[in-house]
């Protein structure tokens, strides 16, 4: 019969020793790679924020410059030099439009003509803020 050698009480603290060792390894490791993801995670909420306020700026714009072009056919002329509009309604709610027009005038034959420059820009938060949207929108119109 053949006996197994015994090993120490030394060859044992070494053994579980480096079980400790790589286990706290081990935990160390997960922990970066969870803190890693959670930090990726935030800035792609952050991105997506950002995309999705900037798309309700570009139809803030949007908005100011169709308020802009019905009262400019219905007025026939400019409705005002500046205009501001504040949104307080849906997903818009909280942007503030200025809107800008310009007229010149031109004869087409017997015509007379007005050219309006029509310009909207929309703004959301603050200037250096994490929210803040800047759009700006322009149009000419011919009446």
């Amino acid at each position: 019969m053949c006996r197994e050698p015994r090993r120490s009480a030394r060859a044992e603290a070494r053994r579980s020793g480096f079980a400790l060792i790589a286990a706290l390894a081990l935990l160390v490791v997960l922990g970066a790679t969870g803190a890693t993801m959670l930090r990726m995670t935030s800035f792609q909420q952050a991105g997506a924020t950002r995309a999705i306020l900037a798309v309700r700026g570009t139809h803030a714009a949007r908005s100011g410059l169709e308020w802009a072009r019905h009262r400019a056919r219905s007025l026939r002329d400019c409705p005002a030099p500046t205009s501001t509009l504040s949104l307080s309604e849906g997903a818009l709610t909280g942007f503030r439009v200025v809107v800008t027009c310009a007229a010149s005038r031109h004869r087409e034959g017997s015509d007379e003509r007005s050219t309006l420059q029509l310009e909207a820009r929309a703004t959301f938060g603050v200037v250096g803020g994490r929210d803040f949207v800047y759009r700006e929108l322009r149009e000419t119109l011919t009446l």
